[in-house]
């Protein structure tokens, strides 16, 4: 393979995949920034072998196998830096003797892997339970060991929280798989943003009134978008029930517009939790779910919430934004444009 170096030097700095070339006696000629970071190097001297640089027992027998039969070869491995990651290595001989490589972190593949599997576990627990407790409750009914009025004024509230937590659940399944197969269409029509706000503030209020939480809300009752009603309801639910959870007791929630050169802009921001930086580019990914201190309340999280958010948002041909600190709150910002508000 013969590769012209300054038209692959050009490309490689601009591509979010690690690349490095290596002459026949291992030696670094070249490094982009992309493999800089993945590897978790700083400062890299060039002329160095590989294995000064990158210590690594199976990074170097790849390049040796490469150098010795002169024939391409890819290896998956587990590599460490400031964290473990999922790496992907290929290498490409060239007619000069030299080794290419290409690295690609494959870690968030695995990462949502691992939270499908634990979404798997958790919905079939989350179904399992509730079904479980009337079940129970039929048999011992049946079996006239408990009397219809000891089941409503015990039972009842419980099995209506978890019945309404399972339908929920199915629903929003439901929902995504519709979303994604590109069966739900969007039918915008002319109306006022702050009808629809104050529908789903309404729906949550009792949340919070609990928390004890203030709200302040600034957008203008005269405000018209083009948007679908239904649609638009999910997408402002979503959002401002995660403000809501995510929001400790007693703190503030903003809802407010503005608009830039382009756009009506829609922000909704919480003084919460925050979401980890290394999160937020993965957060509207099916299954994603970040660590513990941002799961609900009642320790379920399924991770499909902020996913059919963002695909409402796209059918709308709306963007949606989201800026975040931990322990400061997160703030979600939605872009209509002006003039295409739907």
């Amino acid at each position: 393979m013969r590769v012209d170096k300054d038209k692959w030097e050009i490309l490689a700095e601009n591509i979010p995949i690690g690349v490095i070339l290596l002459d026949s006696e291992e030696k670094l000629e070249y490094i982009n920034n992309s493999a800089e970071v993945i590897l978790g190097l700083k400062d890299v001297e060039i002329g160095k072998k590989l294995f000064e640089i990158v210590p690594d027992y199976e990074i170097d027998e790849l390049v040796k196998k490469t150098l010795k039969s002169k024939e391409n070869n890819s290896i998956s491995i587990y590599y460490w830096s400031n964290e473990k990651k999922l790496l992907e290595i290929r290498s490409i001989y060239l007619e000069d003797g030299k080794v290419f490589l290409i690295i690609e972190d494959k870690s968030i593949y695995e990462k949502l892997e691992e939270n499908y599997r634990d979404f798997i576990a958790n919905a079939s627990h989350e179904l399992r339970t509730p079904l479980t407790s009337i079940q129970i409750l039929l048999d011992l009914f049946s079996e006239k060991k408990i009397t219809l009025e000891e089941i409503q004024n015990e039972f009842f509230p419980y099995l209506k929280k978890e019945i309404m937590r399972m339908t929920k659940l199915v629903t929003n399944l439901l929902n995504l798989s519709r979303l994604e197969s590109g069966v739900v269409q969007i039918n915008p029509q002319k109306i006022f943003l702050i009808d629809i706000i104050d529908k789903v503030l309404e729906s949550l209020y009792p949340l919070i009134k609990k928390k004890g939480l203030k709200l302040h809300l600034d957008v203008p009752s005269s405000l018209e978008i083009y948007a679908d009603p239904q649609h638009l309801e999910t997408i402002l639910f979503n959002l401002l029930e995660n403000a809501v959870k995510y929001t400790p007791e007693n703190k503030q929630i903003f809802i407010y517009s503005n608009f830039d050169d382009n756009n009506i802009v829609l922000v909704i921001k919480d003084t919460g939790v925050g979401i980890p930086e290394k999160d937020l580019p993965y957060i509207f990914d099916r299954f994603y779910r970040v660590e513990r201190s941002r799961t609900s309340e009642d320790g379920f999280s399924s991770g499909l919430g902020l996913a059919i958010v963002k695909k409402l948002v796209e059918k709308h041909n709306w963007k949606i934004e989201v800026e975040s600190e931990l322990n400061l709150g997160t703030t979600f910002k939605i872009l209509i444009p002006k003039g295409k508000e739907g």
